[in-house]
């Protein structure tokens, strides 16, 4: 009966009506009881709602997101190859990756096991660490000072450097001619067609400079010749090393690096870490399934190889599924092959890859059925992947240049250890980061470290600037951007501000007895629609793709509406400003800006600032406790101020109030002025706001002080013409042109007549002076009467 309610409301009435006239036909009337019918529901149909699709790098489409099992997301993301500083290309990758897990995990609400490893064995790494090691054991340590030996081990080197990677200087002497030759050469041009050309002049001018500076200062020789020594030291003394720990120490030191930078930017840890130095075991027997299923070869070398080709020609497989078009491109293949790799003349085809490589001298061993040797690079992402996710897993992620070759081979390897057909179901590739229009890249070592951008920018605007694009396309880091992103920033900040402002405002009233209304009217009503629109704006930008940048621009637009709204209720009369509802925006604009890793107050009520949500040891924040004394400061100039307005003669009032207000604002906090004789409204500043009200103050202050001194310069040179002025009256005209420098005979007026070379001054001269003498004669007798 009750399935037969849900399916139809008309049958369900004749279910009732037949039943009650079945109860009325075998009772008989005297006992008869009334019946109590449940009235039908009529359950409003829901509007369609978008679901969550994703870029997926496998499809090159946006994808409809559904985990494997529901409510679960595993996820494995290729973490950092740790030999040197994380950089803003590493902020990128590593920011963006948080914001979308923070999306599935806190706004969607999956469960998210988030696994991302540390490359702590890989070419660069091995070269970097020799390089370290050598350079710390025969230079750093060795010399006390920049003597002959030391000088001649740089010059030795600079000169192999130059014939290296600089065969378009031609000339013969390189400590003579080298440095007037970076001067005539057009670098930007050269590296166009060389990239590394300008990375290759600058380590070479550097060590030139210190060759050739008389007195250098020892620490910076060794920071300036760095570059053209190392590689020196390890090509005659690279292959003696082989001490293990060497090649832990330098890994494991930018490792913590690349954590604390992490830390800094608000990333969350991983749920999982991996590296690949604890994998060793695992990987060779990874590598030895790939073998027996047929899918890799050992070579005479003691090396082993994937089959491309044989893994390509199964029915049950497919090959460079993220970038097929790539796949025969060998500068890319040798490029993941790493630097070190040699003999791959003993592969079977130019696109197979190394799973396991034979050492050679000056590098990392361990044992293998193949012998001494060590992991190739696409293996361990496979081998690690597999162990804390399985045969196959939700999401894969990473940097877009990892695409192929790297995440292609980790494919192919999983896929042929499985023996399946599909080992990840989504990859999320995140977009370069270009600075200024260029592509930053640690082999030409024009990137920006995150510490160095840390220094010009919060974490917060850099969380901004990844956030305000979308996550799979490239971004510049242009100045432009950079702008638009503070502006964003500030336009936030300033509302956070002013809604608490007003709260405080309202608190106070209600704790000194005024009564408030509550009821809403039409503006307060179209503000809750306008949340409720931002909401599902929000909502949809999140489903298609994890678009923050949509998200963003749709809570700025609430913003400026309530914005109005605020600036509306303070300048009418018939509108008063309810709270409520923009407690609501805040505490939604803050609660999707958590979710996406900004920092916000306690209180939600916009994004945290040291300044003003710190507490005591008793909870109560900074403005709880400063609010009363702020409040009365407020109240006593709000009513100085007002007899200053009303009585004119009241400026020094008035300025007392201008001066009181500047105080408070380097105190953090500001009082804005409201028209209708509504009292100030109290402000307490972030960092920003403070800076930037201090500045405009400061410029205020400046242009007073300019306009002071041009009125005070204008009143001196007043002065000093009036000073002029009195001085010429008193000159009797008879004596004005008594100079004798000028004239030698004067008539009994005191005209000249003749000047110095005895010559008669001519009658246009004569005219002239005359009138100037009876000018002088009006203002002559004028003083006179002066001092009578």
């Amino acid at each position: 009966m009750y399935r037969a309610l849900f399916k139809s409301p008309i049958a369900s009435k004749r279910m009732s009506t037949s039943s009650a006239a079945a109860v009325s036909a075998a009772t008989p009337v005297s006992a008869k009881k009334p019946t109590t019918v449940q009235p039908q529901w009529y359950p409003q149909e829901a509007s369609e709602s978008p679901v969550l699709k994703v870029y997926n790098s496998l499809t090159r489409t946006k994808t409809e997101f559904v985990p494997i099992v529901p409510n679960h997301i595993t996820w494995y993301s290729c973490g950092p190859t740790v030999y040197t500083h994380s950089h803003m290309g590493h902020a990128r990758n590593y920011v963006s990756t948080d914001i979308n897990r923070r999306l599935l995990q806190d706004y969607f609400g999956y469960n998210v096991k988030f696994i991302q490893n540390v490359t702590d064995i890989d070419d660069k790494i091995i070269i970097a660490a020799r390089h370290q090691h050598l350079y710390e054991q025969e230079v750093t340590t060795k010399f006390k000072s920049v003597d002959a030996e030391l000088l001649k081990l740089a010059e030795d080197a600079l000169v192999e450097y130059v014939n290296k990677n600089l065969p378009q200087f031609t000339g013969k002497d390189i400590k003579q001619e080298f440095g007037n030759w970076t001067k005539t050469v057009n670098v930007q041009e050269q590296a166009v067609t060389i990239p590394k050309f300008p990375m290759y002049v600058k380590a070479a001018n550097d060590a030139h400079s210190a060759i050739t500076t008389p007195n250098i200062p020892l620490e910076e020789f060794f920071t300036k010749v760095q570059d053209v020594t190392m590689p020196f030291l390890d090509k005659t003394l690279g292959s003696g090393i082989n001490d293990p720990s060497i090649f832990r120490k330098l890994p494991s030191f930018w490792e913590n690096n690349f954590n604390e930078d992490m830390a800094k930017l608000n990333v969350l840890p991983s749920s999982i870490t991996t590296r690949v130095s604890e994998y060793i075991p695992d990987i060779i027997t990874y590598v030895e399934k790939i073998i027996a299923n047929g899918y890799a070869y050992a070579t005479n070398d003691g090396s082993v190889y994937f089959d491309t080709a044989k893994f390509e020609n199964s029915s049950n497989h497919d090959y460079a599924k993220l970038q097929p078009w790539n796949k025969g491109d060998m500068s890319l293949i040798n490029d993941g092959e790493g630097s070190l790799t040699t003999g791959q003349e003993t592969k079977k085809n130019a696109a197979d890859f190394a799973l396991w490589k034979t050492s050679k001298p000056g590098e990392p061993e361990w044992t293998s059925p193949w012998g001494q040797g060590r992991p190739g690079w696409h293996i361990e992402c496979s081998v690690m992947a597999s162990d804390t996710a399985g045969e196959c897993m939700d999401i894969h992620s990473g940097g877009v240049d990892l695409c192929f070759p790297h995440h292609d081979n980790e494919l192919a390897q999983s896929e042929a250890y499985y023996d399946n057909k599909q080992w990840v179901n989504y990859f999320l590739h995140n977009g370069h980061l270009h600075i200024q229009g260029q592509k930053m890249s640690k082999s030409l070592k024009n990137f920006i470290t995150i510490q160095e951008a840390l220094d010009s920018y919060s974490p917060r605007q850099l969380r901004l600037v990844f956030a305000m694009n979308a996550w799979e396309k490239t971004i510049d880091f242009k100045d432009s951007f950079i702008k638009e992103v503070k502006a964003l920033e500030s336009t936030f900040s300033k509302f956070f501000t002013t809604v608490r402002a007003l709260n405080n405002d309202n608190k106070h009233s209600i704790s000194e007895g005024e009564y408030i209304s509550k009821r809403l009217g039409p503006v307060e009503k179209q503000l809750y629609d306008d949340l409720a629109t931002a909401q599902t704006d929000v909502h949809a930008a999140f489903c298609d793709n994890l678009s923050t940048y949509q998200a963003l621009r749709s809570m700025q637009e609430l913003v400026s509406k309530s914005n109005n709204y605020i600036q509306a209720t303070s300048t009418s009369n018939q509108n008063e400003l309810r709270i409520e509802p923009l407690l609501e925006v805040v505490r939604w604009i803050s609660k999707i800006l958590n979710i996406l890793g900004f920092e916000v107050r306690s209180d939600n009520l916009g994004w945290s600032d040291s300044s003003s949500s710190s507490s005591n040891q008793g909870g109560a924040s900074t403005e709880d406790i400063a609010m009363p004394y702020v409040k009365a400061l407020s109240q006593f100039r709000d009513s100085v101020r007002n007899l200053a307005i009303n009585k004119e003669d009241y400026s020094k009032i008035l300025a007392a109030t201008d001066l009181l207000r500047s105080d408070l604002i380097k105190l953090g906090i500001s009082l804005d002025d409201r028209p209708n004789n509504l009292p100030a409204l109290v402000k307490f500043l972030n960092p920003q706001e403070q800076e930037e009200l201090i500045n405009q103050q400061a410029e205020k202050e400046k242009l007073a002080l300019e306009k002071q001194k041009k009125k005070e310069q204008a009143a001196l040179a007043n002065a000093q013409k009036e000073k002029e002025r009195l001085e010429k009256m008193k000159i009797n005209p008879v004596d004005m042109f008594k100079d004798s420098s000028l004239y030698s005979e004067w008539d009994e007026e005191g005209l000249p007549l003749k000047d110095i070379k005895g010559e008669e001054v001519s009658k246009s001269m004569r005219k002239k002076l005359t009138k100037q003498q009876q000018q002088q004669q009006k203002q002559y007798q004028e003083y006179l009467k002066s001092i009578e």
